[in-house]
């Protein structure tokens, strides 16, 4: 038998403390990419007697890289560019890159002042692996325009990134907090409107048979027992525990009935079958009403509006997979026309 062993203020102090895990593991990851970084350069800005020069890999190795910011100084002011610089690694030989030399043919008439000074930049970064023999690569502080160039490390930073995860996993802990609760309570709801038209229909038979009301709720519960399916059901678990109240405390399955149906504990609390079985068995004792007539024309409607309600699921089931059923089309369609389109 499933019952809500977990209430709101521990769902509650259990988001509280998830909430604390990310908060605390995102500033660690903001203290640690502050102050060692996630894409630590393999290369290094030094200063030298002749101005600034990285030192290429050596051989064997990898290429090097780093992320540098270009302060341009023209004529109309200053511009800055940040680039993403490679070195090859050392070869004794002196290989040469295969962008090495210079165009036969100057593109300067041909371009505005920024088009050109970005085809500079991009051929004075392109030169620094002309020559592989060099192990220390000075930077230019010149173009061959004659702009000045001031050189320095720009260090990516994931702060932002890392900000805007914790913002949203501790939203999302906050907001989803509840739903263990919820997804039980639904659970707890389905079984009620799944197992009370059948159980209303046993009544009948029983009261039919010539069993009284008591007898035929014990009756209906002894079963329930020994039925494997029904052992874990909500709804069979919860008349099995008015059938041990009703035989400690000798008290009324009428008033035992009416509480399980106003009850918070049966996530059913104001469900209209329950309260109208309910009335149906009160109004038995306190008018002596047919009891049994008026619990088959309940059981009918019972049954009627659980057959809608499957309906209703398989509609959505339907619904559900009209995704999937395109996306499986799509594939279809791409298997099918690929062949023929890589024919052309």
């Amino acid at each position: 038998m499933k019952r809500i062993d977990t209430s709101e203020a521990a769902l509650q102090r259990r988001a509280i403390k998830r909430i604390f895990l990310v908060i605390t593991a995102g500033m660690l990851l903001l203290l640690f990419d502050l102050f060692v970084g996630f894409d630590a350069a393999s290369l290094q800005l030094m200063k030298g007697d002749s101005g600034l020069y990285l030192v290429r890999p050596d051989e064997g190795r990898s290429a090097g890289h780093i992320n540098l910011q270009a302060d341009i100084k023209t004529d109309t002011g200053t511009v800055s560019k940040r680039y993403d610089l490679s070195l090859y690694p050392y070869a004794k030989m002196g290989g040469r890159s295969a962008t090495g030399g210079t165009n036969a043919k100057d593109p300067a008439g041909a371009m505005s002042g920024e088009e050109l000074l970005s085809y500079e930049m991009r051929s004075l970064i392109s030169s620094l692996n002309d020559d592989q023999s060099i192990r220390r690569v000075s930077l230019p502080d010149h173009l061959r325009t004659g702009e000045k160039i001031t050189w320095s490390v720009q260090r990516r930073t994931n702060m932002v990134v890392i900000a805007f995860g914790m913002l949203f996993l501790t939203v999302f802990i906050y907001v989803r907090r509840l739903d263990p609760l919820d997804k039980l309570r639904r659970a707890q709801m389905d079984s009620v409107n799944r197992q009370l038209p059948e159980f209303v229909n046993r009544l009948v038979l029983l009261l039919g048979a010539g069993l009284v009301l008591s007898a035929a709720f014990e009756r209906i519960v002894e079963e329930s027992r020994e039925t494997e399916s029904l052992r874990g059901d909500y709804f069979y678990g919860c008349m099995d525990g008015i059938y041990s109240r009703i035989k400690e405390t000798n008290g009324s399955l009428q008033k035992e009935f009416r509480s399980f149906a106003r009850s918070g504990e049966s996530s059913c609390e104001g469900t209209r079958d329950l309260m109208r079985i309910s009335n149906i068995l009160s109004d038995n004792i306190s008018k002596g009403v047919e009891l049994t007539d008026k619990l088959q024309s309940e059981s009918e409607t019972l049954w009627l509006a659980r057959k809608r309600r499957s309906e209703e699921r398989g509609r959505l089931a339907e619904t559900k997979l009209t995704m999937p059923l395109t996306v499986f089309l799509l594939v279809l369609v791409v298997v099918t026309v690929s062949p023929a389109l890589l024919e052309l």
